[in-house]
């Protein structure tokens, strides 16, 4: 099974947001953080409405309406997948190395509170998980599509090179997260 989403391309698709940003948090829809060895403390993508979304360099984009409402209903539909057991709520992919990157989704429940939900060693042609979760012994979908997005933040990548401005509001809007 190859990985496949008709969301695929949004980062290309999108476009740059001239106005102001000043993301708040009701305006939250999701943030992806990501953690290595290298960059513990990373970050990966972040949308908020109306459309609006923030790539793991800094850069604050316009999704396109289609395009940021599935998103977002992929990011909700992680809100009925069971707790892993596990430190942090980690799904395992399983990998023949240790060490592997987690990214962290962080997606507002209806209460409010930040449900985390991360994957460790995600990549598009691997689903089996390390430990299976309850029956469950590979990745859901949702979680196997959504990452697969995620990944679009971070393709042209330049560390060092990123704006930290837009990066460093979306943290302050999810406040100390553990």
């Amino acid at each position: 099974m190859s990985w496949t989403s008709q969301f695929a391309g949004w980062h290309s698709r999108s476009h740059p947001d001239q106005r102001a940003f000043n993301p708040t948090r009701d305006e939250l829809v999701f943030a992806v953080l990501r953690s290595t060895p290298a960059e513990p403390d990373g970050f990966t993508l972040a949308l908020f409405t109306p459309n609006i979304a923030v790539d793991s360099m800094g850069r604050v984009l316009v999704l396109g309406q289609e395009t940021f409402d599935g998103v977002a209903s992929l990011a909700k539909q992680t809100l009925e997948l069971p707790e892993t057991g596990t430190f942090r709520n980690t799904w395992r992919i399983k990998q023949p190395r240790t060490s592997q990157p987690i990214e962290r989704l962080l997606v507002p429940s209806s209460s409010g509170e930040l449900r985390q939900i991360c994957v460790q060693g995600y990549e598009k042609d691997k689903r089996e998980l390390s430990a299976p979760v309850g029956d469950i012994t590979e990745l859901p979908e949702v979680l196997w599509e959504l990452f697969g997005l995620f990944e679009e933040s971070r393709g042209l990548d330049q560390r060092g090179r990123e704006s930290t401005v837009a990066i460093d509001k979306v943290k302050a809007v999810l406040g100390e997260v553990s």
